[in-house]
Formats: structure tokens, sequence, C-alpha cells
């Protein structure tokens, strides 16, 4: 009996220190797990705190989105200033034509040169046109009907057409001087004595000097027109001057000894004044050829012969280009980048020059 009381005692202690290690165990395992998500919560506790710290950085700090949205409106400035550069290009971008002497041309006459440059011109659809003068045979006295038929030739050019006096159209002197002032509606602002004969005009980037190479006598761009000339081109501002008169002052072959170089003093004078201003071109007419020459930097034009005979070809030495026959001119320019272009009156291309400045 007492054996058998003895191991039910035995028993009931074993049990009682296996539920007690039971117990303990499940204790100790549901703190390692309490840890453990004890842990996890802390974790994402002290993330969400870190990241309400970077949001409230953000927020708090406006010159670092200033600096990233940045680039956008410096883009966009880019922009603007390249789409002004272009407007600016495309306003001082256009062409004027150059009419060579036309005095022997016929009116009602459709295959004649003058007629058929007029149309090769209009269809290029160019700015302005310089006729380069002796645009008439003869202008004794009343010469009206003469420089009618011409403008009629003209036809929708004549608006935008600003003509050069030459020797045969001033044949008349003091009376073709009335005729042609009677007759065309050209600027006012020259020396006293040459209104509407020696001018200046401006067009976009761009200065137009016209001079008269017949007035008072041939052969000469007297010291009148030359004081205003200095004056003028004192008071220029623009990109380009290109200058106007019918008489060459460096005649190649046919016209040397009829042309300025008749009184070099008072050619050199002039061609002084040019220098020093640094014009861009020269244009002429008088010799029947259309050349290019090159005196001390500046570049002589002659456009000679739209409508009129042939000269001699230049002598050697005394054009850089040259050509025989009807001809006329289209000058580019583009900023001041400037090309001119000679073209036979049957529109074929002869020479396209870049001019340097």
């Amino acid at each position: 009996m007492i054996n058998r009381t003895r191991f039910f005692i035995y028993l009931g202690a074993i049990l009682f220190i296996i539920t007690l290690s039971f117990g303990t165990g499940i204790l100790i395992a549901q703190k390692k797990i309490e840890g453990i998500n004890l842990n996890a919560t802390s974790k994402v506790a002290i993330n969400l705190s870190q990241n309400n710290i970077k949001e409230a950085s953000v927020l708090e700090n406006p010159a670092e989105n200033k600096t990233e949205e940045s680039p956008q409106p410096v883009e966009e400035k880019k922009e603007e200033t390249s789409a002004n550069q272009e407007t600016s290009q495309e306003e001082n971008k256009f062409t004027f034509g150059i009419i060579g002497d036309t005095q022997y041309f016929k009116a009602g006459n459709s295959s004649g040169g003058f007629q058929k440059a007029v149309k090769l011109l209009t269809s290029k659809n160019i700015d302005l046109a310089m006729a380069m003068g002796d645009i008439v045979s003869s202008c004794d006295a009343d010469c009206g009907s003469e420089l009618a038929a011409w403008k009629n030739v003209m036809g929708g050019l004549y608006p935008k057409t600003y003509p050069i006096m030459g020797n045969h159209d001033r044949t008349g002197r003091e009376k073709s001087d009335a005729a042609w002032q009677n007759f065309f509606n050209l600027p006012t602002n020259g020396p006293v004595g040459f209104s509407e004969l020696a001018y200046s005009f401006d067009f976009k980037n761009s200065h137009f000097v016209v001079l008269d190479s017949d007035k008072p006598n041939e052969n000469i761009v007297n010291d009148v027109q030359r004081a205003w000339l200095e004056q003028d081109l004192n008071a220029n501002k623009k990109d380009n001057t290109f200058v106007f008169f019918h008489e060459p002052a460096y005649p190649t072959n046919s016209k040397i000894g009829e042309s300025l170089d008749v009184k070099p003093k008072e050619r050199d004078a002039l061609w002084n004044i040019l220098s020093a201003h640094k014009v861009t071109a020269v244009f002429s007419g008088h010799e029947h050829i259309a050349s290019r020459r090159n005196v001390g930097g500046i570049y002589q034009f002659v456009f000679g012969n739209t409508d009129s005979f042939n000269h001699l070809p230049p002598k050697t030495g005394m054009a850089e280009w040259s050509y025989i026959g009807q001809s006329f001119g289209i000058v580019e320019v583009n900023e001041k980048q400037i090309t001119v272009e000679t073209y036979s009156v049957d529109g074929k291309l002869l020479n396209s020059f870049p001019l340097v400045k």
C-alpha cells in the first residue's frame, strides 16, 4: 500500500515537472514572438518617421524644387531666342535686280533683251530694282513718251524701281533734268541742285546711295555730291551699303577715256570716301559688258548691257570676270552675306559671286 502511494507521488511529481517545463517553453516562445513583432513594428515606425522627415524636408525647401524645375524655362528661353534670330534673319533677307543700259529697246518687242530681263526678274519676285542709266537713247528736250514706253515695259516692277541717270538720259542737260524730275517720283534728299538725280534710301538692313556721274558735266561725281555723300555715309548705321552711278570709276576697255577716269583726281577723291566708309559694293553701267573688278578692297560691278550693243571685252588684268552679251543682275542679301548673280537675258546663270566684306 505504501509502495503504491509512493508510486503515485513520484508519478505526480514527474508530471508536474513535465507540465512546468512545457509551460515555461511556451511562455519563452511567446515572448520571443512578441519581441519579433515589437522589433518589426518599431522598424516600420522608424521608417515611417524617416519618410515623414523626408517629405517635410521637400515641402519646407522650395529652393530645391525650383532648382529641379529650372531647366524648363531655360529651354523655353533658348527656343524663344532662336525664334527671334530666325525672325531677324528673315527680316534682313531680300533681293534686288540690276538692269543695265536699255537705250536700244523697242516698245512692243516681246523678244527684246529688256523685255526678257523684266519677265525673268518679275518671276523671281525681287524686292527692288536698280536701273543703271541710259534707259533711253536720248532726251534732248521732252522725252516723256520715251520714258513712258520704258515704264510700260517695266510693268509691275516699276513701282519698286530706282533709276540712275546716264549720259544718254541727259543729252538735253537742264531740260533733261526737268523731264526726269517731272516723270519720276524719287527721293529728294540729295544735295542742292540734284533733287531726284542723287539720293539715298534705306531698305531693311541696307543703305542705298545713288549718284549722278553726268551732271553738271559727264565723267565726274562732283565735289557737291561728294560733300553730301560724306555726310550721308557718316549718318548711315546700316549693315550694308550699296552705291550706284552710271559711268564706272574704273572702265576696263571700250569706255576708257569716257568714264570717271577722265578726271582721276576727282575719281580718286570719290573712291577714297567709299573706301573710308567701307561700302559693300559699287554698281555702274555705261560700258556695254558685265564685269567684276576689285579696286582697293571695293568691288566694282558693271552691268552695262541689258538691251544695247556689245563693247569689247576687258583688257588683260582689268577685270576678274566678264561677259559679253545682254545680261542683268540679281543681288541676294541675307544679313551681311551678299551674293551677286549675273544672268543672260535668256535666264542662264552666268556667274554667282559671294561678296566677302
